[in-house]
Parts: structure tokens; C-alpha cells; sequence
């Protein structure tokens, strides 16, 4: 005989929160300034793992003259715009504590957080690595450029194919990844979140100034 569920809802020791998200996962939202987190956390093996992080923003709110400005507003639009903001889990207090000095403008270390890196190639793990750990706070790099950091020089494909899927932004920083090389650098991706919000981020870090071209 099934055993039925408990109106109450369980509670999961490591989040200490309900339970009660599909396929065992608990979201919370990270808000500061223009910027929304949403941290995908999912109980594997007994462990809780961060699988993955959605980023939207509030582009409207930093342009001078949105109507001009293509893809200004929420180039991605929110999933779950019912979701509650603020932290709920030890982790995610650390990263709104970064996030509120992030958009300040003021370089941080983001926390560091169990990546649920399970079904990712070894060169995908290289990679993210070498972005995270090498490329840091108000530099850039090149597809190319991030490719050698990686010990696979010539992959600069490879690289932005895996650029065009990562699942943390901000915590592995691809948009620090331009395309071209030597004076034809230029923005180039950022998935569906689009080219004006990562200028954005970029010049917030000082890596980049106005005139960098798309």
C-alpha cells in the first residue's frame, strides 16, 4: 500500500526549510540593485549542490533612454516571478552579502559554493575553473584567450560553446569572455540575457569603457 504524504511538509536539515519543491529542489532569491539571483539547489547523495543559478535584471532602471536601447528591459524574463526575494540558506546570505557589494561596484570573492558538476566534460570543469580562478574581478579574457588558460590552446570554439551554457553566472564570471583578438576584441554573447546587460556588468567592474564595441 503507497504511503500517503504528511500534510506537513518535511524539513531537509541541510536548507532547513520545506520541502515541498519538485524533483527535491528549493529556490531562493538573491536581489540587489538591477540584479535578481536565483539560486536552483537540489539534494543528490545526500548533500545539497547548487545546480544552477538564474541571473535576470532590471535594465530599465540603468539606462538614461531605455526606449532607445534594444533589449534593455529584462532582456530575460523571470521564471518565477512569484518566488519571495531573500535568502534562505546559510550559502545564499553569503552571496546577497556579495552581490550588495558587487553592485556597489566593489570587487568580491564570491562565496564558495557546492556545484553540482555532475554529467560536465573534464574540459568543461577545466574551463569553468580557469575562468573562475584566473580571470579575475575587472579583467577580461578572449574565448581564445580562456582556451589556453585551460591548457587547450586552439579550443576557443570549445570555449564558447561552454561560455553559452554556463549554469553560474556571476560565480563563474562569463562575462568577462569577449570574442576576437589582439584590437578587434568585442562583446559578444551572453545567452539570453543579452549584450547590453553584460556592457553593464563590465563597466561596472571597470574592465571595460564605452567605447568597447559589440
Amino acid at each position: 500500500m503507497p504511503h500517503s504524504r504528511s500534510a506537513t511538509p518535511r524539513r531537509r536539515a541541510a536548507l532547513d526549510i520545506p520541502d515541498t519543491a519538485l524533483f527535491d529542489e528549493v529556490r531562493e532569491r538573491l536581489v540587489a540593485g538591477p540584479l535578481s539571483l536565483i539560486m536552483h539547489w537540489r539534494a543528490q547523495h545526500g548533500n545539497d549542490w547548487l545546480r544552477e543559478i538564474t541571473m535576470s535584471w532590471d535594465g530599465a532602471a540603468l539606462a538614461s533612454a531605455p526606449a532607445t536601447r534594444d533589449g534593455w528591459t529584462n532582456p530575460r524574463p523571470d521564471a518565477w516571478p512569484g518566488l519571495p526575494a531573500g535568502p534562505v540558506t546559510a550559502h545564499g546570505r553569503a552571496v546577497q552579502a556579495a552581490l550588495a557589494d558587487y553592485v556597489a561596484g566593489k570587487p568580491v570573492h564570491w562565496p564558495d559554493l557546492p556545484l553540482l558538476l555532475d554529467g560536465l566534460t573534464p574540459f568543461t570543469r577545466d574551463v569553468l575553473t580557469a575562468l573562475r580562478d584566473k580571470v579575475p574581478h575587472g579583467q577580461i579574457t578572449t574565448y581564445a584567450g580562456l582556451a589556453a588558460l585551460a591548457g587547450r590552446p586552439g579550443a576557443a570554439r570549445g570555449v564558447g560553446q561552454i561560455m553559452a551554457r554556463n549554469p553560474w553566472p556571476l560565480v563563474i564570471p562569463c562575462h568577462r569572455v569577449l570574442g576576437g583578438s589582439g584590437r578587434n576584441i568585442r562583446l559578444h554573447g551572453f545567452g539570453a540575457s543579452g549584450l547590453p546587460m553584460k556592457r553593464w556588468l563590465l563597466l561596472l567592474e571597470g574592465a571595460i569603457d564605452d567605447t568597447m564595441k559589440d
